[in-house]
């Protein structure tokens, strides 16, 4: 008994031990989030005074959170840049990138893995309005559908929500 409640302890320890939140906002690290507006400026560090690496031009380009420094947030794109953003140019929203490195399009179902109601072209970039097991529902414009998970670049293979 005193064994099965050790081995719960350390996997449950873990799993903890594992979740990593902001400094700064309490919220989970590695998370996703998009850029509100159509420019924002990538940098080498947090704060205004260091040199722009890039800018974006694109708004509700998703971007993954690693790290918190005050009001800036470190994140990474889907092309692997790496820099600094200012909070004020960031949104919570769920927007993602189609992403297919051997085949031009994803598939779009009219429920998951129902019917085949359209495809959609790699790098276009579409609202998530909920993930459930390996499946998305995504929007583009007034069309809406079911694409797979491993098709976006901005959910997590295990993340649900709606």
């Amino acid at each position: 008994m005193k064994i099965i409640i050790l081995i719960i302890f350390f996997f449950t320890f873990n799993s903890l031990a594992n979740n990593k939140f902001g400094d700064n906002s309490g919220k989970p690290l590695p998370r996703f989030i998009s850029i509100k507006s159509s420019e924002a400026n990538l940098r080498i560090g947090p704060n205004k005074d260091y040199p722009v690496i890039l800018k974006y031009t694109y708004k509700n380009l998703p971007l993954m959170v690693i790290d918190e420094f005050d009001k800036w947030r470190k994140v990474v794109d889907w092309e692997n840049n790496v820099g600094w953003i200012h909070l004020s140019l960031l949104s919570n929203k769920s927007f993602g990138i189609i992403k297919k490195k051997t085949d031009k399009y994803a598939n779009v179902y009219d429920k998951p893995d129902r019917h085949l109601i359209g495809q959609i072209g790699s790098g276009n970039i579409v609202k998530i309005n909920k993930c459930i097991n390996i499946w998305c529902e995504i929007k583009v414009e007034k069309y809406k559908g079911w694409t797979k998970k491993t098709n976006i670049w901005g959910a997590f293979k295990d993340e649900d929500f709606n």
